[in-house]
């Protein structure tokens, strides 16, 4: 998950705030020296504008928390945080349901606004529906962020066990300003419902820089159309520089969506990474008269995932629609793995939407497009579109009629004028390095008209225009990048510092690259031996931060003695030594 310096900050301005509001006050929650041993006494004796610093002990805290009341605009935030530089974990092992909830919650908060929860492990809950956190109802200025959630287990058909939850239930008013950031959700049960999601009544919003991982259904989703819990829907915010991986589900056949749109308007899905879910991003409409609208989808990577890339379009004609939505500088590489026939990119039941500067690289089925009955007065343009079999051997599928050519596709749908069929000579897609050659044909070969807003960036946080006209796909080549190619920069990046060091179960490694690729980080024995790989894939630039909890790849607890944690991009190494000490 993505760290920030948000802690360090957030303590400073704290301190600065505290000397002007006689009401601010820090309160220490510890196993002894501190003010409570529990964390719900600290919350229930909180006012607006207090901290409530949460230090590691030797056990988890066993319990399940309740916000009652959060913090006013006036007074400002009610914080609950850990300690700095340690790790507290809330644990649900054992621990009767949340009483305030209705459903089982590790942290409930309802019809509260002033809140942040940052940097907590949250883990071990057992329930047919539960969450690691819940907002419900109606509240504002909500943060979320740096948390590890997992092992919400035994989700079922009726409800789920899902990492965070936020459900705007109150039609007149919503939960806003709300930010989810370097959140890390893995290995849960959302089963029919989502691992991260924004249901409802729910606008301005923040969802940035979350890692979600193993979980059994969709990854992140923003929803609308549920009359069970409001009659308005999730808008007006940002997705971004999310990493979603393995979001596969548990029925139906597996369709589910890394990153997920049902039913939400006015929504900017942006520079997230998606590989090996069921289908990577959909935009769709569930519910019968709904229809998605608004959404922006650009400049993310979508890769390898196992039934499509991206998707969009309610899923049969008893469905809502998908309306007036843009998809542009996204890169989509050779997904539908199981090889379903549905390629990079499925088109449902949508109407007027907008498809450009994004590439299309199929696999070795060699299927591109496919779309059915439904698809209405879509506009694709601009696209670069390769197969490596060659344009007379790939597939397109337009409104239900096969095409098995570039020029009979461009000719017999209407689609794609000023698209074209190419190797876009990325720098090593085999390793998941997406960035383009100087030599790429994609270089300069967006749409003429293309005008980036003035907060878009690339897939490595550069401006999106660089040259005469956008690049096609989700890396812009910059003049600098294309100068030095012959004699290309080394990556910089480091392996910043394994915190506890020695430890006993677990350690905190925090690593910061510079330029988005392909990462390897890996724990080794004294005789060089890997015992535990902790990621081995494509990586947004960005601080990190990533746990080991002593064991090896199998599980196994790993003996007292040192060892070595590695950090290799393209060939470059950094290593430092860890001690274990059990």
């Amino acid at each position: 998950m993505k760290k920030s310096n948000f802690i360090v900050l957030y303590l400073c301005f704290h301190f600065i705030f505290s000397v002007t509001n006689n009401r601010a006050d820090v309160i220490v929650v510890a196993e002894s020296g501190g003010h409570y041993t529990s964390v719900q006494a600290a919350i229930d004796h909180a006012s607006a504008g207090d901290s409530i610093l949460v230090r590691e002990k030797s056990t988890p805290y066993f319990e399940k928390i309740n916000f009652d009341h959060g913090g006013d605009a006036t007074n400002g935030y009610i914080t609950l945080m850990a300690y700095p530089g340690e790790h507290p974990i809330l644990d649900g092992s054992g621990v009767p349901n949340n009483p305030a909830s209705y459903t089982d919650d590790m942290i409930y908060l309802e019809n509260v606004s002033y809140v942040r929860i940052i940097g907590f492990e949250i883990r071990n809950v057992n329930t047919p529906e539960g969450s690691g956190i819940r907002v419900y109802g109606y509240g504002s200025y909500i943060e979320i962020r740096d948390n590890e959630i997992h092992e919400i287990r035994g989700g079922a058909q009726d409800g789920g066990a899902m990492g965070i939850t936020i459900y705007g239930a109150d039609d007149n008013r919503s939960i806003n300003h709300l930010i989810i950031d370097g959140n890390h959700i893995h290995d849960c049960d959302p089963a029919w419902s989502e691992a991260l999601t924004l249901n409802g009544n729910v606008e301005q919003f923040e969802v940035t820089n979350n890692l979600i991982e193993d979980v059994n259904n969709i990854g992140i989703d923003f929803i609308g159309g549920e009359d069970w819990l409001s009659s308005r829907f999730a808008r007006n915010g940002r997705c971004a520089w999310n990493q979603v991986y393995r979001a596969n589900s548990s029925y139906g056949g597996g369709w589910a969506a890394g990153i997920y749109v049902d039913g939400g308007q006015d929504i900017i899905i942006e520079n997230n990474v998606v590989s090996e879910c069921d289908l990577g991003i959909e935009i769709g409409a569930e519910n019968q008269n709904v229809v998605t609208t608004g959404i922006t989808v650009r400049n993310n990577i979508i890769y390898k995932n196992d039934k499509a890339g991206l998707v969009f379009g309610g899923y049969d004609v008893n469905t809502g629609r998908v309306k007036n939505c843009v998809f542009t500088g996204n890169t989509c590489y050779q997904n539908d793995v199981q090889h379903q026939g549905l390629g990079e990119l499925w088109i449902q039941y949508a109407e007027e939407n907008e498809l450009y500067n994004n590439i299309f690289y199929a696999n070795d089925q060699n299927v591109l497009l496919y779309s059915e009955s439904g698809n209405v007065n879509n506009l694709l343009d601009y696209n670069l579109w390769y197969a490596e079999a060659g344009e007379n051997s790939a597939s397109w599928t337009w409104n239900n009629r096969h095409y098995s050519s570039f020029s009979g596709y461009q000719a017999g749908s209407g689609q794609d004028a000023h698209s074209f069929f190419a190797d876009p000579l990325f720098t090593d897609a085999a390793q998941a390095d997406f960035h383009l050659s100087s030599a790429s044909p994609a270089v300069d070969a967006g749409s003429p008209t293309f005008i980036p807003a003035d907060d878009e960036r690339d897939m490595d946080h550069e401006n999106r225009l660089a040259g005469s006209r956008v690049d096609v796909g989700a890396d812009e080549l910059q003049p600098t990048s294309a100068a030095h190619e012959a004699e290309p920069t080394p990556n910089v990046f480091e392996l910043l510092s394994i915190y506890s060091n020695p430890f006993n179960n677990e350690t905190q490694i925090r690593f910061q690259i510079d330029k988005a690729g392909k990462v390897e980080l890996a724990v080794y024995d004294l005789g060089g031996k890997k015992i535990r790989q902790l990621i081995n894939r494509f990586q947004a630039a960005g601080t990190f931060v990533l746990r080991w909890n002593g064991r090896d790849d199998q599980n196994r607890i790993c003996p007292s003695g040192a060892y070595f944690v590695t950090l290799e991009i393209n060939g470059q190494k950094r290593a430092q030594k860890a001690l274990l000490i059990r």
